[in-house]
């Protein structure tokens, strides 16, 4: 079994090692799901199409109206919020 050491940047970044990442075939703009496997063990997996891949994944009946379900969601928000905030949620309409 190979172990790697690799830095943290700043940005909390890792630059996987040129051997991993010929071995599991990922390519610069490659998406990777990070999967915890147990407690500080961690498998990384390739996705071919990134978040693309989940298309479909969940059934719907018929179209769907993206824009009122946002507004509802918005407005389902604002009763939680202070009165404040619920103002200036209505005016990002």
């Amino acid at each position: 079994m190979m172990s790697y050491f690799v830095k943290v940047s700043e940005k909390g970044q890792i630059t996987l090692p040129a051997e991993v990442r010929k071995k599991l075939n990922i390519k610069p703009g490659n998406f990777v799901q990070i999967v915890e496997e147990e407690r500080g063990v961690y498998k990384i997996i390739p996705q071919e199409k990134g978040i693309r891949t989940l298309k479909g994944a969940v059934p719907v009946k018929g179209e769907q109206d993206f824009k009122n379900a946002r507004n509802q969601a918005m407005e389902e928000l604002a009763d939680e919020l202070p009165k404040e905030a619920k103002h200036s949620m209505r005016e990002y309409k």
